[in-house]
């Protein structure tokens, strides 16, 4: 949150001014990534119109983890909803850790250690998961051809054991109640007590 600065103003509190634009920029930086759900969930919606209603209803499923730096960032949290929403049309467990939750993972690692073998073969395989649209160079495409050939069955492995140590055990479908009104439209949903 963004501390204003008083100590010019000691007599007279903060400038109005100062403090509405602050507020304006804290609150749509709250917004921002409603707004990047709301997409990924109508895009989602469109792929799988058969799963529309459950798909409408999975907003509270797309809240960011704090896995470390890149979080906040558009592509990041995108990527991470795609997976969440295809699980979701798919009907599969939610709680795994998505490729995106583990990308941010192994970058957290590689500010400790050097990755090298499996888990930088890993990296890369998350990383074309998650972030298609943002892809990799083509030096490390190259890379990511050799790991697989090296390391496949470790890597398999390390993605399985990541997955499951870095679920999320409450990111789970509860029970779904609807008014029968999806943005403030009456619908007919397969999930209303109407």
């Amino acid at each position: 949150m963004t501390v204003i600065d008083t100590s010019r103003h000691p007599a007279s509190g903060v400038d109005p001014a100062t403090l509405v634009t602050t507020l304006q920029a804290e609150v749509a930086s709250l917004l921002t990534p409603v707004d990047w759900a709301e997409d990924e969930i109508a895009a989602a919606s469109r792929r799988h119109p058969g799963q529309a209603d459950l798909l409408f209803h999975t907003f509270g499923l797309l809240r960011r983890r704090d896995l470390g730096s890149g979080t906040g960032t558009e592509f990041v949290y995108r990527g991470h909803a795609r997976e969440l929403l295809e699980r979701v049309a798919a009907e599969e467990d939610l709680r795994p850790a998505t490729a995106a939750e583990i990308c941010l993972l192994l970058s957290k690692v590689s500010l400790q250690t050097p990755i090298h073998g499996p888990g930088a073969g890993l990296y890369f395989r998350m990383w074309q998961a998650a972030f298609g649209d943002h892809p990799l160079t083509a030096e490390i495409i190259g890379d990511q051809s050799a790991y697989q050939q090296l390391h496949g069955t470790r890597i398999d492995e390390l993605e399985a054991m990541l997955r499951r140590k870095a679920a999320d055990p409450a990111r789970q479908l509860g029970g779904i109640r609807c008014r029968g009104l999806h943005h403030g439209g009456p619908v007919t949903c397969r999930f209303s007590n109407n």
